[in-house]
């Protein structure tokens, strides 16, 4: 359910991208869906991790039988999904006739930057006459709108004006990170994937003691949901060229590449782990002295 609700949210998003566009991007809803269910995948692995290890320590179930489940099924899950988007074949363009409709008529003023244009054909052409206008110049008028090479110069997309938050498009973009990561280390084989992806699943999972720091359930998925949006933002800094150049170089690049970031995810794992039976068994000790 999780995927298939991120899933959804991707392909509208996708939709809308296509609707701003001048001229209007393709209709067809395949192609759409394939690449917004792929990259939604992370997302899908977060919520879904999330969400059944608060129901778990809600439930009392015992922390390592769900966990190691919680580990099988998720990997399992990932990998298969994976392979299936792997296997895929290519999709075909669309056909004449499936372009949505595109938005305004003759007269259409776009913007981009401080650069303003009035389309005087038919948007959807895409190539008609337009007038230019750009800050200290002259209006420019186009009969042809060639560039470089005699190509059709392209258009900004329809501007509406709305509210993005921030911490949104920055959420956005690190499952985009990650859902790239996925993509490239199953190109570069199974043991690569089954690694980074292992690896991050068991950090994910020795987070589960911070959705049991209190006595309330939604304060606990809380501070779980802040611990995963951490992990998240750490994947992509922990991916980028100059921070694997840096840890390769402090193992002598002895560490093949696509190991780095499964052993420090590992490690990191076990010290939560560590730190959630040292806390358990204070917690004892401290109950045995009371009583």
């Amino acid at each position: 359910m999780a995927f298939l609700g991120t899933a959804v949210i991707g392909c509208l998003m996708a939709w809308e991208d296509a609707a701003l566009r001048i001229p209007a991007g393709s209709g067809a809803l395949l192609p759409k869906f394939i690449a917004a269910a792929g990259g939604s995948l992370p997302a899908a692995l977060y919520g879904a991790l999330l969400f059944s290890l608060s129901y778990a320590f809600r439930r009392h179930i015992p922390a390592a039988p769900a966990r190691l489940v919680l580990f099988i099924l998720a990997l399992g899950l990932t990998l298969g999904v994976s392979l299936g988007f792997s296997q895929l074949p290519g999709v075909p363009p669309p056909e004449e006739g499936q372009n949505l409709p595109t938005l305004g008529r003759p007269g259409l003023l776009l913007s981009e930057g401080d650069t303003m244009m009035v389309l005087l054909e038919e948007p959807a052409a895409g190539d008609g006459s337009r007038t230019v206008s750009i800050p200290g110049r002259p209006l420019i008028y186009q009969e042809v709108p060639l560039g470089s090479g005699n190509t059709i110069l392209s258009l900004p997309p329809v501007f509406f004006v709305r509210d993005n938050a921030f911490f949104l498009e920055i959420l956005f973009i690190d499952i985009s990170l990650t859902a790239g990561q996925l993509r490239g280390r199953l190109g570069e084989g199974l043991v690569p994937f089954t690694a980074y992806t292992g690896s991050l699943i068991f950090l994910l999972l020795s987070l589960g003691f911070v959705l049991n720091l209190s006595a309330w359930p939604l304060a606990n998925l809380f501070l779980g949901t802040l611990a995963f949006r951490g992990i998240l933002a750490l994947d992509g800094f922990l991916n980028l060229r100059e921070t694997q150049g840096f840890i390769g170089a402090f193992f002598e690049n002895r560490l093949p590449g696509f190991l780095i970031s499964p052993l420090v995810y590992a490690g990191m794992g076990v010290l939560f782990i560590l730190y959630d039976l040292l806390s358990f068994f204070a917690w004892g000790r401290g109950r045995r002295d009371e009583n």
